[in-house]
Formats: structure tokens, sequence, C-alpha cells
């Protein structure tokens, strides 16, 4: 049963719609001005906002509840998608439900961390060597069945998903070190039996973009140029040239920050990142005010996803990081990512805390710690 009201927290929804904003100038801008594109992309909009909204009001204690069926459901559809998904370029990522078409895997950015928080909340205390395996367990089934797609970063992206909450949860910095040595390990199993020739390449060509300036390095090197051709103050809004005039693909989707650069120079890339460094700190801030573990450990996770993927996604642009397929939040164009991510802070706002009448504390898992 919903709330009447949603419990929203204000400056959080602001910065949002602060993203929101500036990404929708920036799709006009950079996808030549395509009003289908454009309306497209304020549509989701819409949507993510009213699933914020909608979530927001769901009391936490069923937020609880529906993490192992939502984990289950998120398992099912991923299987669906192996059997009988929609392939684009060569990848099996999307499910078609009629006149629905979404991705499956944005949900395990939801599902993952709740289950996982689900798992560490249900006793008090770190987390012990076979809550930890049973967690990795579980998470491995919705990460193989991403490798399949095939989708290496997704996987990849599932499992620290896992090992967020894991932290949050008081995993010890021994367990935390021995992780990190498996890791290293096992790139070079991954590099030989794993990754694909496009994603080998991604890495090389980040290592020396100049080696292939017009193949597979043509995308980084036009993207660095739109950055540095904003200069301090930027060309101004519909003034880039990088993105308009298509030497940058995918400038209003994966590489949608290289025009935002472009047009509004190093004092607006300050101004933006100035604002995901806002809301990260501010949900991060909201997580350590709660009196639920589940709701501690839920939020702390999201909002580190949150901005693993704008550190990622900016990072890939400038040159920083590979390119990968990585979404700038809130501001790239694109469905499923952009709900999912209304969705995420919709459920963020449900379990911060908030007023209450003297002696009526809420515990999502019956206790608080």
């Amino acid at each position: 049963m919903l709330r009447i009201r949603p419990q929203l927290d204000y400056p959080l929804l602001a910065a949002i719609c602060f993203l929101i904003a500036a990404g929708s100038i920036s799709v006009w801008s950079a996808s030549g001005f395509s009003e289908p594109i454009l309306e497209r992309h304020l549509a989701r909009a819409v949507i993510a906002i009213g699933a914020l909204i909608v979530l927001s009001a769901v009391p936490a204690k069923k937020l609880c509840d529906i993490a192992p069926p939502l984990f289950t459901l998120t398992v099912l559809l991923l299987l669906a998608v192996v059997i009988a998904g929609d392939a684009t370029n060569g990848s099996k990522r999307w499910l078609a439900l009629g006149p629905i078409r979404f991705q499956p895997s944005e949900l395990v950015k939801v599902a993952v961390p709740m289950m996982a928080a689900w798992l560490i909340a249900k006793d008090p205390g770190a987390p012990t060597f076979k809550k930890i395996g049973l967690c990795l367990a579980l998470t491995a089934m919705p990460a193989g069945l991403i490798v399949i797609q095939p989708d290496l970063d997704g996987a990849i992206f599932t499992v620290i998903y896992s090992l967020f909450v894991l932290f949050l949860g008081g995993m010890s910095w021994k367990i935390i070190a021995s992780v990190i040595a498996i890791v290293a390990t096992a790139i070079p199993v991954l590099w030989i039996f794993f990754m694909e020739s496009y994603q080998k390449m991604r890495v090389t060509q980040f290592l020396n973009p100049e080696s292939d300036p017009l193949g597979a390095g043509y995308q980084i090197i036009q993207s660095l140029v739109a950055i540095g051709s904003g200069g301090i103050r930027g060309k101004g809004y519909m003034n880039a040239t990088q993105g308009q005039l298509g030497f940058i693909p995918e400038s209003h989707t994966d590489f949608i920050f290289s025009t935002f650069a472009e047009e509004w120079g190093y004092f607006g890339s300050v101004a933006l990142i100035s604002t995901y460094l806002f809301i990260a700190g501010r949900t991060l801030w909201l997580a350590s005010q709660s009196d639920s573990a589940y709701g501690r450990l839920v939020i702390g996770a999201l909002a580190m996803s949150f901005m693993l993927y704008a550190f990622i996604n900016m990072g890939m642009v400038s040159g920083l990081l590979p390119v990968m397929g990585s979404p700038l939040p809130f501001i790239s164009y694109g469905g499923t990512a952009m709900i999912t991510q209304g969705a995420c802070f919709g459920i963020i706002m449900a379990l911060a805390p908030r007023k209450r009448k003297a002696g009526t504390p809420f515990s999502a898992m019956g206790h608080a710690n």
C-alpha cells in the first residue's frame, strides 16, 4: 500500500532536474536539432521523474520485502533475453514485450544491491564468509547471463554492485585485499578467454589512440578535440562543431559530455561535475542518517553506483579510461537507463530518514544497527 504523499528529498530532486535540463538541451544540440530524438528523450525523462515520485511513496518495509522477488524476476528476464532477445550489433541485450522494448540488464542496478543488502542486513554484524559467499554466488547468476549477451562491462558492474554493499556492510579489509588480488590475477584469463576483439581494441586504443587515428582511435581523439576546443568559457550553446558535424559518433548518447564541454567549457564542466558530487554526497549523508541497516546499505550502494557511472563516462570521453558502454546519468539520450536511475532515486528517497512521531522508529529488517 502506497503512502498518500511521496517522501521527496527536494535538494536531491532539484539537482536531478538540473541534470535532466542540461541533458535535454545537450541532446537537442548534439543530435543536430532532431525533434524526434528530443521528444523521446523528454518523454523518458518524464517517466523517470514519475518513477521517482511513485517509488518514493512506497513504504520502506515493502521495499525490503520485495527484494527477493525483484531479484528473481530480473534473473528470469535476463534468461528470456538469452533465449528470445532482440539482437543489435551482434549482442542480445533487449527484450520486446509487445510495443515495449527494454534492456533487462538495467534492472540489475536496482535488484542486485537490494538483494545483497537483504542478505547482509538480516543479521547484525560484519558479513561472514558464508554471507559473502552466498552474496557473490547469487550475484554470479545475473552476471553470468549478462556475459552471455555478450556484455562483459555490464557483468563486471553487476559484481561491483554487490561489492559496494559488502563494503558498506563492514567486510574486512583483508577480504577486500584478497578480492583485489583475485581480480588482478584473473585479468589475463579475462583477456584471453572472455574479452571480445572489440573490447581488447578499446584497451589498446586507450593506451595509444594515435596508433590508429582514422580507425579505432578516431572517436576518442575527436572527443578530446571537442573538450579542448571548449576552452574556459565554451563556444556557446548550439555552437559545438565536433558533435553537430558528425565528427563524434554517438555524440548524443555515450559521448554527450564532449558536446557539453565544447559548448559550455571548463566552467560548465565544473558545474556539471559539482552537481554529480553534490548528489553523491547528499545521498551518502542520507545513508549515514538511516536507522535501518537495510536502508543504509541500499542507499549507500546506489549512491556509489551512480557516481561510478558518472566517473566512468566522463573518464572515458576525456581519455582517462578505456571506452565502455556507460551513459552519463540523466544526461545521455537513452530510455531504460534514465528510467532506472529515476527508480533508484525513488528508492533512495523512500528509504531515507524522515520525521516520525516519537517512539515509532523504522527498522526494515526488524532491528536498527
